[in-house]
């Protein structure tokens, strides 16, 4: 049943009518239903799916893909542990919460990140850990574009500022993901903008990261943007004190060094944002929701990076 779902669900891709479309938008929630009730092969499959659906560069079937997503990303916000509504925190208060909470689930914790910043990696982890990076890095225009969709006029132009950055402001050659693939090349390692995450836990959480972009609720997105970016000059500074530990040269370091201080204003305006936006004690329940679910499964993503990293050191010593 479900490689039928699956199938419903690409028909529509070609086919484009109305009829198909409804069928396979039912088929992909049903598939979702299966997928977040705990059937392990049926969230394999769909968050394969998912990304496919995501990473599609076709603008003619832009719309149409998104129709099909809408009911099963409805059946995923379903299965996101609640917060429950508390007084409305004052903008500085609040701001103070999110770093509270996203330095209790800092990736930085994590093993691997103890392993690789502090430990003794081998040339395979850091390829490893390079590989899944250039997956979470290079379609974060695409993430702050679709959030920018759901902004009012008033609060588009913090978006659009990191946009512009993101994207090399005037010279396109300086386009963060094209400053990444530098890094990718110096290690003989796939850079491609049509790459395919094949780990399930990549999968769900950048399908995720887009769910909440298109959120209608900015709530939902701006957590996730905030946990990004405040993250990033630590995450980025340890790395680039690692690729010189490895002797990378300067030329193949340089996204690493501009994140190291560039997203600490982006994380300033994105704060500022998100006490602008979030004017409810519901709107702050879902913030928080959002950032500990996101949170929750870039955590499973570094687990799994961490088991092939250790899979590999096995493979050497046997």
């Amino acid at each position: 049943m479900i490689a039928i779902l699956e199938a419903n669900v690409r028909a529509a891709l070609r086919d484009r009518s109305p009829a198909v479309a409804a069928d396979a938008a039912n088929a992909l929630a049903r598939l979702a239903r299966l997928a977040f009730a705990g059937d392990a092969y049926a969230a394999a499959v769909y968050h394969g799916l998912v990304w496919d659906l995501h990473a599609d560069p076709d603008p003619r079937t832009y719309a149409l893909r998104r129709f099909l997503l809408e009911p099963a990303y409805a059946v995923e916000e379903a299965h996101v542990p609640p917060v429950a509504p508390e007084p409305l925190l004052a903008p500085e208060a609040l701001l103070a919460r999110l770093h509270a909470e996203q330095n209790q689930r800092n990736g930085l914790l994590h093993p691997m990140s103890a392993h690789l910043f502090h430990g003794q990696p081998s040339l395979a982890d850091l390829k490893i850990y390079l590989r899944h990076h250039w997956h979470r890095s290079r379609l974060f225009y695409r993430e702050l574009t679709e959030l920018a969709l759901s902004c009012p006029l008033s609060h588009a132009s913090v978006l659009h500022r990191n946009l512009y950055d993101e994207t090399g402001g005037e010279d396109g050659s300086q386009a963060h993901p094209v400053l990444l693939q530098r890094l990718l090349r110096h290690f003989d390692l796939p850079h491609g903008f049509a790459d395919r995450p094949e780990l399930p836990e990549a999968q769900a959480y950048l399908n995720n990261r887009i769910r909440c972009a298109r959120h209608p609720d900015l709530a939902w997105g701006l957590a996730v943007l905030f946990s990004l970016e405040a993250g990033t000059p630590a995450t980025h500074g340890n790395i680039h004190a690692l690729l010189q530990r490895f002797g990378v040269p300067d030329d193949a370091r340089e996204f690493h060094r501009i994140h190291m201080s560039a997203d600490v204003e982006h994380a300033r305006e994105t704060a500022e944002l998100i006490g602008a936006v979030i004017t409810s004690p519901a709107d702050q329940a879902i913030l928080f929701a959002s950032l500990r679910y996101h949170r929750a499964l870039g955590q499973r993503y570094f687990d799994a990076i961490w088991r092939e990293m250790q899979a590999t050191h096995d493979d050497r010593h046997r």
